[in-house]
């Protein structure tokens, strides 16, 4: 009875020690937020999940973000990837069958992009869907690639172009990046947590620089950015984060400035 009483003691100082130095965590973070609009950490998994070796081999052989980091940073992408598969509905269309390919490299792309920011599973999306290749809208009667529409919580893919995003990795086109920017831009302008006001803030900057007319001048006669980012600013912010994982080399040596402030406004630091 002696030693069940003193482990229960330890149990609930050691809870007591959990939760204050928990609370001082999110106080420090708070402040972070505060003064500099970014978290104090960002991966902190008290029971960080796993994936199949499957997976693991899938991962290896077709992202090479993964392929760049540390043991470390692997597992917190291993973790992001089960979170992502648990919390979204995949759903297929047009006799498209969902493999485990299928939802490792949707999640994959959506955790590359958001590696930087704590809040990473968000609600402007519950669901994608898949189908396998270009279909047609019912709302315009027009064929699509892929999408993002706020209204049906829903992300939108072709699988061949999806695909495409990772069999040719230099073009400057990655449906899933696109897509998903489009999702992270959405989120950051209707919330307030740290990665949506990080976000919020360089894109901003970003985006009086952009318009600035010398500016905006030379970004179009360079070529460098295909002339769909001059749609709008939703297209251009898409658009230049796919070049930001294309092709970073040539993106950083063309406009270092315009890479810099995409680099904070993702949080990335691999």
């Amino acid at each position: 009875m002696e030693i069940i009483f003193i482990l229960v003691i330890v149990a609930i100082v050691g809870a007591g020690f959990l939760y204050t130095l928990m609370f001082f965590i999110s106080l420090m973070d708070d402040v972070s937020i505060y003064l500099f609009k970014k978290p104090l950490y960002i991966h902190l998994y008290l029971k960080p999940k796993k994936i199949t070796p499957e997976q693991k081999f899938i991962l290896r052989q077709k992202v090479q973000f993964y392929n760049k980091l540390t043991d470390k940073q692997k597992n917190y992408f291993h973790h992001r990837i089960a979170s992502f598969t648990d919390k979204y509905q995949f759903i297929a269309r047009k006799d498209f069958k969902i493999t485990k390919e299928v939802e490792t490299l949707i999640a994959a792309t959506y955790v590359t992009l958001t590696f930087g920011m704590r809040r990473y599973l968000v609600d402007a999306f519950d669901k994608i869907i898949i189908y396998p290749e270009e279909y047609l809208s019912t709302q315009s009667q027009e064929y699509f690639k892929g999408e993002f529409n706020p209204r049906m919580k829903a992300v939108v893919f072709s699988w061949k172009d999806f695909l495409e995003g990772y069999e040719i990795d230099n073009d400057n086109l990655n449906l899933g990046i696109h897509e998903f920017s489009h999702v992270v831009h959405f989120h950051s302008l209707k919330n307030n947590d740290a990665s949506s006001l990080t976000f919020r803030k360089y894109y901003t900057q970003l985006n009086k620089e952009v318009n600035h007319p010398p500016n905006k001048e030379r970004l179009i006669d360079s070529d460098y950015f295909r002339i769909y980012a001059y749609t709008n600013h939703f297209e251009f912010v898409s658009v230049i984060i796919e070049h930001y994982f294309e092709t970073p080399n040539d993106f950083k040596r063309k406009f270092p400035e315009l890479y810099q402030n995409v680099s904070r406004m993702l949080n990335h630091k691999v």
